[in-house]
C-alpha cells in the first residue's frame, strides 16, 4: 500500500477519491464534487493578513487504485492554529485493515508539520460526524455504515462530541444545509486535553475556521446556517464535550 499526498488538481487520484466519497457519503448534498476538490487543490491554500490556510489531500493507493483518502485543512490566525477535517473514506472491501488509522496518523503529522513551519500553536482538530440522534430513519438506512459504529470509531480514538447545534452551510448555491452532523474535537495542546467544556471563545474560533476554509455560497453575514450558529454561540458561555 502506498500513501501519497496529492498536489496536482488534474491528477487521476482526485477523481478516484471522489468515487470513494460517493460510496462513503451517499447524500449528494453532503459531499464535494470533483470540480470542488480540484478547486480546493488550486485555491484552497492561501494567506491573508495574519491568516494562513493550507488544504491537503492524501490517498492510499494499492497499485493504481485509490482505496482510501483524507482531505483536511490547516488554518492559523496569528500564532494560534486549528485543523479541520473534511472527509475520511476507505473503500468498503478494504475497511478494518488499518488504512483509516494510517490516514489519521498522516493527517496528524502533516498538521503538526504545518504548525512547526509556521511557528504556530496547534490547539486541536475538528471533524463533522453524522449523528444518529439527528438523522432520519431514511438517512440512517442510506448511510454507508452504521452511524453508531462511526461514532464509536471516533470516540475510541479520543475525539469528543461537542454539544452544539452545528449546521453545515450548503456546499453549492441553491442546495439545502446539512443538519444531521455534529462536531467532534481531538485535542493537540495540553490545555484542550481532558477538557469537559469548550469556551465560547474557542468554539467561535472553530466555527470561524470552518467558514474561512470551506466558505459559504454567499456572504457569511447573510448565510442562515452561519447566523444560526452565531446566535447559539451568543446564548451560552461554555459547551459540553460529550
Amino acid at each position: 500500500m502506498n500513501y501519497i499526498q496529492v498536489v496536482c488538481p488534474d491528477s487521476d487520484e482526485v477523481e478516484q477519491f471522489h468515487n470513494l466519497l460517493v460510496e462513503a457519503f451517499p447524500d449528494p448534498y453532503g459531499r464535494e464534487d470533483v470540480e470542488i476538490l480540484r478547486k480546493n487543490l488550486q485555491e484552497g491554500s492561501w494567506a491573508s493578513g495574519d491568516e494562513i490556510c493550507r488544504y491537503h489531500l492524501i490517498v492510499a493507493r494499492r497499485e493504481r487504485q485509490v482505496v482510501g483518502g483524507a482531505s483536511f485543512y490547516f488554518f492559523s490566525r496569528g500564532r494560534i492554529a486549528l485543523g479541520m477535517g473534511s472527509y475520511l473514506a476507505v473503500k468498503k472491501e478494504f475497511r478494518r485493515s488499518g488504512i483509516g488509522a494510517k490516514l489519521i496518523a498522516m493527517r496528524d503529522q502533516i498538521l503538526s508539520r504545518d504548525a512547526v513551519e509556521l511557528d504556530c500553536s496547534l490547539k486541536g482538530l475538528t471533524i463533522q460526524v453524522s449523528d444518529p440522534e439527528l438523522m432520519s430513519a431514511e438517512e440512517m438506512e442510506l448511510d454507508s455504515m452504521n452511524p453508531r459504529e462511526r461514532e464509536r470509531f471516533w470516540k475510541q480514538r479520543g475525539y469528543g462530541k461537542l454539544a452544539f447545534n452545528f449546521i453545515q452551510p450548503p456546499i453549492r448555491d441553491g442546495e439545502p444545509p446539512i443538519e444531521y452532523l455534529s462536531l467532534y474535537m481531538f485535542p493537540y495542546c495540553s490545555e484542550w486535553k481532558n477538557m469537559e467544556y469548550m469556551s465560547r471563545t474557542d468554539l467561535s474560533d472553530v466555527i470561524y475556521c470552518f467558514i474561512r476554509c470551506t466558505g459559504t455560497p454567499g456572504p457569511p453575514e447573510t448565510d442562515p446556517s452561519y447566523l444560526g450558529m452565531k446566535s447559539e454561540l451568543a446564548s451560552q458561555e461554555d459547551f459540553q464535550l460529550l
